[in-house]
């Protein structure tokens, strides 16, 4: 026979539970709108009355010994988490891309502003003025305005690329890894060591460990990074998480450690050279990847968009070197350069005047356009190119006819109006300098930049779909993750007084065993009195 108390520490630990769910519910109703909180449930135990006194004890029917409180958990899904992170990724890259490619579309965009190719009709019509009279020293100075304006405007086009580009130097550096970044991993650590400091002493830290989670969460919109969280045992009765979290590149299954418990790696950018490389300073050792270069393990986050904004050459891009193929602000800056490099040189060419007294007649060089510095040996850009010296001293240096026949002809200036709206063939240079050049377009100056501006378009509307897809997707994923983790008013509403119940139970059963001993001590053996 059961001792007669024992009765009444069963229905004291079921109000104790039915107590602690209430509490704990009413914890996640308070924390409802709290960002990050992740919604909390009491774990219940049977207590079992089997042990080693049972093996002697006499057969016969046994119940448990009521229920205990074994800890306070949280309700989450890993998988959901996994996927968020991945999406989140994803959608932190492209909204970066976006951005950039916004910035650069505003450089170029000639809807509201004249821009080069207006400043190109310009030119083109005050040659065609020029040819109707070739010896007026005011319709050469005008054409050699044109010609100052054109080039200002590559200048500008130049410069405001660079600007653009320094821009995003600027938020990656400063912004995403010295300050995001490393400051969102170095939170993580400290939290990690606090935690485990808790658990240790038996509180789970839940609270903490949502705020942990928050910064994981921003953290994997910076980068591609995968999360571990394993027991880690400290004694053969407790084991407290050890959580670990790499950056992980999916194309070559490369895993490189960031975080380890409470020990940290930081990153850098450096800027040393043309394109930008992110560098890891490590104080935990990766035999894996030993190499502190890791620019190209990242596939995804905002650290990604910004790489392929800043190093991203197109066509320019040189594979065997592995160069970002992305057209970010190195390939709009060298399609500009390719620009005035072949127009420059079309214009020079045609402008050369004849050495008659040679035989066979030989072409002297009379450039119009120039790099800044004057010097044949300078390639000319989009940056450096301006009209020559020669030219800017005497507007007459422009050559307006070669004909020997005639001194007041103007076949030279119709040859310049024929090349401003005939195909030219736009080429680079070859990986391998004995090899011919690369021809990137084939067009009219109008056709190639209009050909810049749509290509810009098409770059910035397909990454806003992609965008508004990776968006909706998270948003999604979110949805589904709230649904587990989120408080849900009504469901907590319904626990509410299904715990009440079973406490009023409980309380009940209490007072059913009360009055079952005052019966059994007050009212048993007084027969006979």
């Amino acid at each position: 026979m059961k001792p007669t108390f024992l009765g009444f520490q069963t229905a004291a630990r079921a109000m104790a539970a039915s107590q602690a769910s209430l509490e704990v519910t009413g914890n996640n109703i308070a924390n409802a709108n709290t960002v990050g909180y992740t919604r909390q449930r009491v774990d219940l135990n049977s207590i079992s009355a089997s042990g080693y006194t049972q093996k002697f004890a006499v057969p016969g029917a046994s119940t448990g010994l009521g229920v205990e409180v074994g800890g306070i958990s949280q309700i989450r899904d890993p998988f959901l988490d996994l996927r968020y992170r991945s999406e989140n990724a994803e959608s932190g890259k492209l909204d970066t891309i976006l951005t950039g490619l916004s910035s650069l579309e505003n450089i170029f965009d000639e809807t509201e502003n004249p821009g080069l190719q207006s400043e190109l009709s310009n030119f083109t019509n005050q040659l065609q003025t020029l040819s109707q009279s070739p010896t007026s020293k005011d319709l050469q100075m005008i054409v050699r305005t044109a010609a100052q304006k054109l080039t200002q405007v590559m200048n500008i086009y130049s410069q405001q690329t660079d600007q653009v580009r320094d821009q995003q130097i600027y938020g990656l550096s400063n912004i995403v890894v010295n300050n995001d970044f490393n400051a969102i991993v170095k939170n993580i650590a400290s939290m990690n060591k606090q935690i485990r400091e808790d658990q240790t002493y038996g509180d789970p830290s839940n609270e903490l460990t949502d705020q942990r989670n928050v910064l994981i969460d921003s953290l994997s919109r910076i980068a591609n990074i995968k999360v571990s969280v394993t027991p880690d045992r400290i004694s053969e009765d407790l084991a407290v998480d050890r959580v670990s979290i790499s950056l992980y590149d999916p194309d070559t299954s490369t895993s490189i450690v960031l975080l380890d418990n409470d020990r940290y790696n930081t990153l850098s950018a450096d800027s040393s050279n043309e394109d930008i490389r992110i560098t890891i300073s490590r104080s935990i050792s990766d035999q894996n990847h030993p190499s502190n270069d890791i620019t190209d393990h990242f596939t995804g986050g905002e650290i990604k968009g910004y790489l392929d904004i800043i190093n991203g050459k197109g066509t320019y891009a040189d594979s065997s070197k592995k160069e970002n193929a992305f057209r970010g602000t190195l390939y709009y800056k060298s399609t500009m350069d390719n620009f005035a490099a072949n127009f420059a040189s079309a214009l020079n060419t045609i402008n050369g005047a004849e050495d008659t007294t040679t035989n066979p007649v030989t072409t002297v060089p009379k450039p119009l356009f120039s790099s800044s510095d004057g010097l044949a040996a300078t390639p000319i850009t989009a940056g450096n190119i301006r009209i020559s010296s020669a030219w800017l001293d005497n507007p007459s240096y422009i050559t307006t006819t070669k004909s020997s026949q005639s001194s007041g002809g103007s076949d030279n200036v119709l040859k310049m109006i024929q090349a401003m709206s005939e195909k030219h063939a736009f080429t680079k240079a070859p990986k391998d300098p004995a090899d011919p050049a690369v021809t990137v377009f084939e067009g009219t100056y109008n056709q190639y930049m209009t050909g810049l501006v749509s290509e810009l378009a098409l770059d910035k509307n397909l990454n806003q779909n992609f965008a508004n897809t990776s968006n909706s997707v998270l948003n999604g994923i979110f949805d589904s993750r709230e649904s587990i983790s989120g408080v849900s008013m009504d469901e907590e509403g319904i626990n509410l007084m299904a715990y009440q119940k079973s406490y009023n139970a409980a309380a009940r059963f209490l007072t059913t065993l009360d009055e079952a001993v005052d019966t059994l001590i007050n009212r048993m053996g007084i027969v006979g009195r």
